[in-house]
């Protein structure tokens, strides 16, 4: 099988993982897990750790997080709903968080994850801080 055309270019992959990239990489990376519980959920395998539920009346909710910290992708909304009912709200949630996952690899979550990751430091800083009887 021969190819047409074929695309050459002089470019050096780069070998600095800049803080913004790691946060990427971290986010979805947790997607992925979450997929994953989620799958093992509707196979009725027992599951920890998962950030989805389902309420009372049926609805499927997945709260997004970065570490422990909620991302909060409009101002005070880190929660996504699925839409639709039984196998179809299942579907519905991973396809939701499979588009979160591919906007954060694009970097259109970077402004999240970075206040995230800065609320993380504050926390650890204060509890130093209490720690050793700063502040």
């Amino acid at each position: 099988m021969a190819r047409a055309t074929i695309s050459l270019v002089n470019v050096t992959k780069p070998t600095a993982n800049t803080p913004a990239l790691q946060r990427r990489a971290k986010f979805a990376s947790s997607i992925d897990q979450q997929i994953a519980k989620i799958g093992s959920f509707r196979e009725g395998k027992r599951i920890s750790r998962e950030n989805f539920w389902v309420d009372a009346g049926g609805t499927i909710y997945c709260s997004l997080r970065y570490g422990k910290q909620p991302l909060e992708l409009e101002r005070g909304k880190s929660t996504l709903k699925a839409v639709g009912t039984g196998n179809a709200a299942w579907d519905d949630l991973v396809e939701q968080l499979e588009q979160i996952k591919v906007l954060a690899v694009a970097g259109g979550l970077d402004e999240a994850l970075q206040a995230c990751a800065s609320a993380v430091k504050a926390n650890f800083k204060a509890a130093k801080d209490k720690k050793t009887g700063k502040g």
